[in-house]
């Protein structure tokens, strides 16, 4: 029996649809229980052939029907089984003479002990995030919850052992075989006497002590409960632990690599990728006319390189004429050129230009030349070209890139580093190295932990086989008497009991919400990934933005996963805060879209900077009052994550999904980011980033996508766990990144003087500013950023985090503006160049860096 529904869609036709999970080694079954106008209809499913096979009808324990299929019958086991044991695809069942179900059984390549670990990884992420900081970063264990939690586990498993040492008994009047000169006898006596006289025992009226009282059955109930919540947090606190070593052994064995790297391979397929996206821009605008001879008898040829977009009056390119101007007449007159090309051939040479600087063009066609002037009053020259019969490209960029293949082939695919990157790399193995001893220290504590819990548990198990050894049941009837008032060692065990209990309140981990957890089961494998993944995300935003969640946030989870809701039952929110940079963040559960659309997560962050975090953030010993942060970056809308459990996906499988998420279903009508979060690897058929998630993730890197859709791996897989958070992590800075607003730059005098004073002394410093670091959540403070001019003049600005070192730069792109995230080899999402992986390509124009 499955704990969730399997949600059913209807298409724009009518036609149901319904996806359902295999497992290798299991046969779900589908049941469907009809009402209303499908009450009297008799299922059956229409094979290829066409042929109707109808279900079979079967009743339940509160007597309703459900039709299943009515498949082959095994006669040792007495039942039907299920086809889609052994097969897989699309079957389609019949509703009557005018509605129909289609059921999509998706095979994956998993057993159970493997969809067991999605299972069990989110109970003890669940239960670990619960008893993290109260104040949210990180989660650490021998933080305030977890700490408190352990010393109350661990006063109540002391206290619960006095009462053990002594346990409360009670005298009950028995009958017992005894000899004549000690029996007391009671009418069995008599009965015995007359039908053996002379027998050397008799049953007779005896005492005897039992431990069995009202008062030890509802301590040992207590016992159990402690016992329950000792090993779920011990399993919790061990896994994180196991987790963060392994994070802190990733750190060191990149750092290792980094530090002794002194070439590096280039990924020949992502190389040849990029090399044809240039061909094709290229060709693109070399096939976009084609004249004949004939028509190019009153035609001349143009030859010019090509500029910039030309953002006046008429618009057009910047060029410069590489025959000269004594053709036109008077060029030395005209500070500047325009050319006006046909509207197709301008979005293609537009394209082109992104990536080379340097393009110029030789076109065969007619063009009109004449002056203007600017409002400036600047004059200029446009030549509008009415005609284009033939244009032949020239990029200096593919030339390099086509030779520079050459030279990789010779090498063997390999290039050595230079000095800038050495020191880049240098740069990144130490915030490695640095990583790694924070994740060391947390995990040190987390092994503390799981060890004092893991002597808890043992001791709490002790004392249950003890209280079984007095024949002690447990129960949770709170006794009677009024023994845990009088008796100390009684009252001491209760008083430890309801600290704990005040405990796992304040938390939201107690036996009731364990209890809803272990009614969760692993048979639809859809509806557990989506749960998986829920916790996934809440424990990025926790521990690793240091985020704090509503109070209640876990019994909405819980809630949510535990029970088996309607389809159309609404979702719910979690709402999360930081004080420093002032942030929130709203997680949504199943959001209901304006379209009655309902995708499983979205995720959005605001910033809301005060006073108070502007003060928090300037040194005010440089002699002037910080103002309130006023220029916020314009918020976008969000993030749209939907889950989809595959192990593997056909042909084409991933971008169909994504383009039906896209257009169909419109999951980014309010201009939200979509993207699929899957966990099967190597899903991406067509690599174009030689990063290292190239082949798990499509971040929407790409040119004109402008990270607007994509699909991220995210899978349980003991091996690759860690990694695949890591492409989560990178997802939301994304989402993150986008939000923060453009810091403040003031300039004072050295000496402190203010802004009057003399003009040789005057240096600037961050005044307002609002971002962390998105390695580990710490707060940028003003001597964290630095800022710079780009070669036009633009601002762009350095981080460097004064917890972990991580370093970033945050610039404008020169051909649009679009606003770019430089993270580092291990953070960047952005598309980066195939040889020199610093390098990065603008999502929105293309243009390479």
């Amino acid at each position: 029996m499955s704990t969730y529904p399997i949600e059913i869609a209807t298409a724009r036709d009518g036609t149901m649809h319904a996806e359902v999970s295999i497992f290798r080694n299991f046969a779900p079954w589908v049941g469907l229980q009809l009402s209303g106008q499908l009450a009297s209809v008799e299922p059956a499913t229409v094979d290829a052939q066409g042929e109707r096979h109808p279900w079979l009808p079967v009743l339940d324990k509160h007597g309703a029907v459900w039709w299943i299929p009515a498949t082959s019958w095994s006669k040792p086991n007495s039942r039907y089984l299920s086809e889609m044991h052994r097969s897989f695809g699309t079957f389609s069942v019949e509703l009557g003479p005018y509605r129909s179900l289609v059921i999509d059984a998706v095979a994956n390549e998993l057993d159970r002990a493997h969809a067991q670990e999605y299972l069990d990884d989110f109970r003890d992420e669940l239960v670990w995030l619960a008893i993290g900081k109260p104040t949210g970063a990180l989660g650490e264990v021998g933080s305030d919850y977890s700490r408190d939690l352990v010393d109350a586990l661990g006063e109540f498993a002391q206290a619960a052992g006095r009462v053990l040492e002594h346990p409360a008994q009670e005298i009950r009047e028995v009958t017992a075989l005894a000899p004549p000169s000690r029996l007391r006898p009671n009418a069995e006596t008599f009965r015995s006497v007359m039908r053996r006289p002379g027998a050397r025992l008799y049953p007779g009226r005896a005492a005897q002590e039992s431990a069995d009282v009202p008062e030890n059955r509802y301590l040992r109930g207590l016992v159990q409960h402690c016992r329950r919540v000792a090993q779920s947090l011990a399993r919790s606190s061990s896994r994180h632990h196991g987790h963060l070593a392994a994070r802190s052994a990733r750190e060191k064995a990149r750092a290792a690599d980094l530090l002794v790297t002194e070439q590096i391979e280039v990924d020949q397929e992502i190389f040849d990728n990029q090399l044809a996206d240039i061909r094709r821009r290229m060709d693109a605008i070399a096939n976009w006319a084609v004249g004949s001879v004939l028509s190019r008898s009153n035609e001349r040829e143009y030859r010019f390189s090509v500029g910039k977009k030309y953002e006046g009056k008429g618009g057009g390119l910047f060029y410069r004429n590489l025959d000269g101007d004594s053709q036109n007449g008077g060029g030395e007159r005209f500070q500047f050129s325009v050319a006006q090309l046909p509207e197709g051939l301008h979005e293609l040479v537009r394209e082109a230009q992104s990536i080379d600087k340097d393009l110029t063009l030789a076109l065969m066609g007619k063009a009109s030349v004449s002056s203007f002037t600017t409002a400036k009053g600047t004059e200029g020259r446009r030549a509008t070209f009415t005609k284009v019969s033939a244009v032949r490209p020239r990029s200096p960029v593919l030339e390099r890139r086509v030779a520079t293949r050459l030279q990789y082939e010779r090498e063997g695919w390999h290039r050595a580093i230079s000095t800038k990157e050495r020191q880049e790399y240098r740069a990144e193995a130490n915030t490695a190295l640095i990583r790694a001893s924070q994740f060391d220290v947390r995990a040190q504590e987390g092994a503390m932990a799981s060890a004092a819990l893991d002597a808890i548990g043992s001791a709490l198990g002790r004392q249950e086989a003890s209280w079984d050894r007095l024949r002690v049941s447990a129960s949770s009837t709170f006794p009677m008497g009024m023994r845990f008032v009088q008796n100390p060692i009684y009252a001491g065990a209760l008083a430890a009991f309801h600290k704990v209990v005040i405990l796992e309140q304040s938390t939201g981990i107690g036996g009731d919400t364990l209890e809803k957890l272990g009614r969760i089961n692993i048979l639809h494998a859809s509806a557990l990934y989506e749960r998986w993944c829920l916790i996934k995300i809440v424990a990025v935003l926790i521990e690793d933005f240091g985020f704090v969640p509503q109070p209640d946030w876990v019994e909405h989870v819980v809630t949510f996963s535990a029970q088996a809701s309607e389809p159309r039952d609404p979702g719910f929110t979690i709402k999360f805060t930081r004080q420093y940079p002032s942030l929130t963040a709203q997680l949504d559960v199943e959001p209901v879209l304006a379209n009655g659309r309902r995708p499983d997560f979205r995720l959005r962050f605001k910033v809301a900077a005060s006073a108070s975090d502007v003060e928090a953030n300037v040194d005010l010993t440089w002699g002037y009052r910080p103002s309130i942060l006023g220029n916020l970056a314009e918020q976008h809308s969000g993030l749209v994550m939907d889950a989809k459990f595959r192990t593997r996906w056909k042909q084409g499988g991933l971008a169909d999904m994504l383009r039906l998420l896209v257009d169909a279903k419109d999951y980014g009508q309010d201009g939200d980011r979509v993207f699929i979060l899957h966990p099967a690897k190597g899903a991406v058929e067509h690599r174009t980033s030689p990063l290292v998630w190239s082949r798990d993730c499509d971040y929407g890197q790409d040119h004109p996508t402008g990270h607007a859709h994509g699909s991220i791996q995210l899978g349980a897989d003991p091996v690759s766990a860690g990694a695949s958070t890591m492409n989560l992590r990178r997802l939301i800075a994304l989402e993150l990144q986008e939000v923060f607003p453009k810091p403040e730059f003031v300039q004072i005098n050295a000496n402190g003087a203010g802004q009057s004073g003399r003009e040789d002394k005057k240096a600037e410093i961050c005044r307002s500013n609002a971002s962390l670091c998105i390695a580990c959540g710490k707060a940028h403070g003003s001597i964290d950023v630095t800022q710079g001019k780009t070669e036009r003049g633009n601002a762009k600005w350095f981080y460097r985090c004064s917890d972990c070192g991580t370093a970033s730069m945050r610039t404008p792109c020169f051909g649009c503006g679009t606003e770019l995230h430089k993270n580092g080899l291990h953070m960047t999402y952005h598309l980066t160049i195939a040889d020199h992986v610093a390098n990065v390509v603008c999502p929105d124009c293309g243009a390479n860096f």
